[in-house]
C-alpha cells in the first residue's frame, strides 16, 4: 500500500460513516491531528507512516486533537466527535503507525553512539514496537526490507526529497546493513569525494534497486547519498559521520564539543589546509593535560613565546618535563627494547624542547596561568 492509497481508504471509510464533507486533504490533516501534531506539513516534516498496526504501538490516537482539527473545518461539535470517533475506530482496526525520524534514528543506530537518542518524550513503549518492526525485515535482507515496510520507506524518501536532514540520515542508517564497505573504500571515497569537490550523484528509489540483481552498488551510492545529503542539510550526526569515514570537511565549521574527537579533528583539518583550526583543537588537548600536543604547539605550530612557556611549565607540573630529554632503547621498528630477546638496540624518544627566556614579569604571568590550568586538570580528575 502506498501513502496516496491509505489516505484514500481513511477518507472512504469516514465518508461511509457519514462525514461526507471532508475532503481528502483534510483527511491527511485528521491522520497528521491522529499522531499528535498540529498540521499535516509538521508530520511531514517530523515523521511517516510505518507498515504497523496502529494498535500494535500501545499508543492511543489523539481523538481530542482530531476533534479541534474538525472544528476547525467548520463542523458542528457533534459532527467532530462523530468524524473523530469514526477516525480512531478505523485506526484501531485498520491504521497504520505513525514514526517520528528521530525515533527512527534512534532505533537503528549503535547503542554505542552516545549521540543516538530519541526526543525525550519518546516512551519505551514505542521504542519497543519499532524495534520489534524493524529487527526482523532487516535481518532477513534488503528484499523484505523493502517488501514489507514500502509505506515507511515512501515517507522516508518523500521527506528527504524534500530536504529533511533526519529523513536522510534514517534513510542511510536503514541501508547501512547493505552498503557497508571496508575502511579503505570509505577513504578512497573520501579522496574522490575531495576531489571532485561535491557529490551530485542522484540515488535511485528502493524499489528500483529491489528490482535490480546487481545491486550492491546501488545501494552503497544511495547509502553514501542520503548520509552526505543529511550532513549537507547540517545534520550534526551525519556530519561528525561523513568526517569519520570519508574526510568530509563539514565537521570543522561545527562549534567544538565533547562529542568530537579531537586528534581526529587536528587530521581533518590539516587534510583540508586549515591550520588555525589544528592549532585550536591541540591548544584544546594541551588545556586537558595532553604533552605531546603542547610539545606539537610548541615545536610545529608557531606558537608564541609566551604561551610556549606556559605550556613548559604545565608539562613541568604534570611531571613530563619538556625541557628535559626523554630517550630510551628501541628496536629497529621503534619498539621498546627488551634485554632478554636481545638483537641490534637503538636510541629513541626526544629531545628536550629549549626556549628563549621570558622577561621576569611575563615568566611570573606564564607560571601563574599554567597553575591555573594544571588545577583545572586536578579538578576534571577528581570529578572523574
Amino acid at each position: 500500500m502506498t501513502i496516496k492509497q491509505y489516505a484514500f481508504n481513511v477518507h472512504a471509510y469516514l465518508r461511509a460513516q457519514g462525514s461526507v464533507s471532508l475532503t481528502r486533504s483534510q483527511v491527511h490533516e485528521l491522520l497528521a491531528a491522529a499522531a499528535g501534531f498540529a498540521s499535516h506539513a509538521a508530520f511531514h516534516h517530523q515523521a511517516a507512516w510505518c507498515d504497523v498496526a496502529w494498535r500494535d504501538t500501545g499508543v492511543a490516537p489523539d481523538e481530542e486533537r482530531v476533534i479541534q482539527r474538525c472544528s476547525h473545518f467548520g463542523l458542528s461539535q457533534e459532527e467532530a466527535a462523530r468524524a473523530a470517533q469514526s477516525l480512531v475506530n478505523f485506526l484501531d482496526t485498520s491504521g497504520y503507525a505513525p514514526v517520528r525520524f528521530e525515533e527512527l534514528i534512534a532505533a537503528l543506530a549503535s547503542d554505542e553512539d552516545e549521540w543516538a537518542e530519541a526526543e525525550e518524550a519518546r516512551s519505551a513503549v514505542v521504542a519497543d514496537w519499532l524495534s520489534i518492526a524493524l529487527d526482523s525485515p532487516m535481518q532477513r535482507g534488503f528484499d523484505t526490507l523493502v517488501g514489507e515496510l514500502p509505506l515507511l520507506l515512501e515517507g522516508l524518501e518523500a521527506a528527504a526529497a524534500r530536504g529533511i536532514a533526519a529523513a536522510h540520515l534514517a534513510t542511510a542508517f536503514m541501508l547501512e546493513p547493505y552498503g557497508a564497505l571496508p575502511e579503505e573504500d570509505d577513504r578512497r571515497f573520501g579522496r574522490e569525494l575531495r576531489w571532485r569537490g561535491q557529490w551530485s550523484a542522484e540515488p535511485v528509489s528502493f524499489t528500483e534497486i529491489a528490482a535490480d540483481s546487481d545491486r550492491f552498488v546501488r545501494v552503497v551510492a544511495k547509502h553514501r547519498y542520503h548520509l552526505l545529503a543529511a550532513a549537507r542539510c547540517g545534520d550534526r550526526r551525519a556530519i561528525m559521520l561523513t568526517a569519520e569515514r570519508y574526510g568530509d570537511p563539514g565537521a570543522l565549521d561545527l562549534e567544538p564539543s565533547g562529542e568530537m574527537d579531537p586528534y581526529a579533528m587536528i587530521d581533518l583539518a590539516d587534510t583540508h589546509d586549515r591550520p588555525e583550526l589544528a592549532y585550536q583543537w591541540l591548544t584544546v588537548l594541551a588545556r586537558e593535560g595532553d604533552v605531546s600536543a603542547m610539545r606539537a604547539l610548541i615545536e610545529d605550530r608557531d606558537e608564541t613565546p609566551f604561551r610556549a612557556w606556559v605550556w613548559m611549565h604545565l608539562s613541568h607540573l604534570l611531571d613530563r618535563d619538556l625541557s628535559q630529554d626523554r630517550h630510551e632503547a628501541i628496536n629497529e621498528n621503534g619498539t621498546p627494547y627488551d634485554d632478554d630477546v636481545g638483537g641490534p638496540m637503538y636510541v629513541g624518544g626526544v629531545d628536550g624542547i629549549e626556549l628563549v627566556p621570558l622577561s621576569a614579569e611575563e615568566d611570573r604571568r606564564a607560571r601563574e596561568e599554567a597553575a591555573q590550568l594544571f588545577a583545572a586538570i586536578e579538578e576534571r580528575y577528581e570529578l572523574t
